[in-house]
């Protein structure tokens, strides 16, 4: 399993565009992509989850393919972030 935590610039946490980009880009991989937020967490291949997790997040990434995910994915939240 590989994680990795970042805080949302934004104190409203993740916009709807953002979480769309994530979702997609999470999508795209077989491995197993949770993001915990403060209270609770959320698969994220799924948008609306996504959307009220807070602003102290981790990425959790766990699968066979996770190498290529959690580093496509670290790239992705420091730019969306």
């Amino acid at each position: 399993m590989i994680s990795y935590k970042y805080v949302v610039s934004d104190k409203q946490g993740l916009h709807a565009t953002n979480a769309m980009s994530l979702c997609r880009a999470a999508s795209d991989y077989e491995s197993s992509i949770t993001l915990k937020g403060e209270r609770k967490s959320a698969d994220c291949k799924n948008v609306l989850a996504l959307m009220s997790l807070g602003e102290c997040l981790e990425l959790l990434v766990e699968g066979p393919d996770e190498d290529q995910a959690a580093g496509f994915l670290q790239g992705l939240m420091r730019t969306i972030l």
